[in-house]
């Protein structure tokens, strides 16, 4: 139980409840270090919530710069992961 009180204390706070769970951004992945990034995909804001969350949980670095979120993957493939809003 004592996981589930820390997922959601780094849900509900900054970066993550930073962001607008209605916002509109583009999801694009990069498995070279951010030199390229593939498969851009629209998304919301309450998937980059979520994703920001399993990466702060699993140690992972999260970057905002200029509304553009760029995180490491949380997950066993790895990469890049980056959110950029759209309007």
């Amino acid at each position: 139980m004592a996981h589930h009180a820390e997922w959601f204390r780094i849900y509900d706070s900054s970066p993550a409840a930073d962001v607008e769970p209605k916002a509109n951004y583009r999801k694009e992945t990069s498995d070279d270090g951010g030199r390229t990034w593939e498969y851009p995909r629209p998304t919301t804001g309450e998937f980059l919530r979520l994703d920001m969350t399993e990466a702060l949980d699993a140690g992972c670095s999260v970057d905002v710069r200029e509304g553009v979120v760029t995180l490491q993957s949380p997950h066993p493939i790895g990469g890049l992961i980056r959110y950029t809003p759209t309007h």
